[in-house]
């Protein structure tokens, strides 16, 4: 990702919240958290986890505000960060955790899962101090470049090998007389053939890429009404993609949209890679309650106009 790395995207991007935290193990994160605050999870079949209580209490937040992340973001914590606890699960954790005799179920985190309310919270200066720990640790993971692999071998395009044959038939009709035996006229004859007939069938079979526009990917490929105007208007859209997704492509086309020739984005969604981030994408730019706040705030406006996405 070429976005620049600062909390406001670490804020905003679920994608990036997870890829921080893959890298991490329930001992490695709690000493994130210790760097910021001290903070002791009880013990419970063999893992740590606390309570919302003890995250507010860790957070110098409200209850209310541990509760109210976890219900807006419940879809981006993996079993691994969070349980809920009832039944004969509370029953063995509920000394452990020192929870109240009353309480009939609770929702509890690891340290991994602490580490992603910290990425949410943002009325929190501890939550803050966490994440710049956080983005220290992503700066420090040294960039791996891939190798570069040499271009497959491929043969010249048919039009070329085409011109070629031709005037070497002319060179050799020169060099003979015009006299070539039937047996290497022949030949020749059935190789022009089959360039031809090889360079027709490419013709009418098509190509087998598929370069859509966001908007297009979205509702052809994912069924998704994108609409015109609002919140998560397709303009929005777009941005979102070219500015938290841009290692997805940088191709223009021009088009026709709303009937002026534009340039605009278009992926090649025949790359399974491609399909796949496009669908992350999307799909959390409807889950975000405002992308165009979050796009302001990422800088996705300051240098220059939205490109319009089909």
């Amino acid at each position: 990702m070429s976005l620049s790395l600062n909390q406001s995207a670490l804020i905003e991007s679920p994608s990036l919240r997870t890829s921080a935290l893959d890298g991490l193990d329930a001992s490695r994160s709690q000493q994130v958290l210790n760097k910021a605050k001290a903070i002791v999870f009880a013990v419970w079949n063999g893992e740590g986890w606390a309570t919302v209580e003890q995250l507010a209490q860790y957070f110098q937040c409200s209850i209310q505000g541990i509760k109210h992340i976890y219900e807006r973001n419940s879809k981006e914590f993996r079993a691994n960060e969070t349980k809920k606890l009832t039944g004969k699960d509370l029953s063995d954790a509920r000394s452990k955790l020192e929870l109240a005799s009353r309480t009939a179920q609770a929702r509890v985190f690891s340290p991994l899962g602490t580490l992603r309310i910290a990425m949410l919270l943002t009325e929190s200066e501890i939550a803050a101090q966490v994440r710049t720990i956080i983005l220290d640790l992503i700066v420090a993971v040294p960039n791996i470049t891939p190798p570069v692999q040499p271009p497959a071998p491929a043969l010249p395009p048919v039009e070329q090998r085409l011109d070629t044959f031709v005037k070497a038939m002319k060179t050799l009709a020169e060099l003979t007389g015009g006299r070539l035996n039937p047996y290497m006229e022949q030949n020749c004859k059935d190789f022009a053939a089959n360039l031809i007939a090889d360079y027709n069938r490419q013709l009418l079979t098509g190509t087998k890429e598929k370069w859509l526009g966001v908007v297009n990917f979205a509702e052809s490929e994912l069924g998704k009404k994108v609409p015109l105007s609002g919140t998560h208007y397709r303009g929005h859209l777009g941005t979102w993609v070219r500015t938290f997704y841009p290692h997805l492509g940088d191709r223009q086309e021009t088009r026709l949209v709303n009937g002026v020739q534009q340039p605009i984005y278009v992926y090649a969604c025949h790359d399974p890679v491609v399909a796949a981030g496009l669908t992350k994408a999307v799909e959390e730019f409807f889950a975000h309650p405002s992308p165009g706040a979050a796009l302001r705030q990422a800088g996705a406006f300051a240098s220059k106009k939205e490109k319009v996405s089909v």
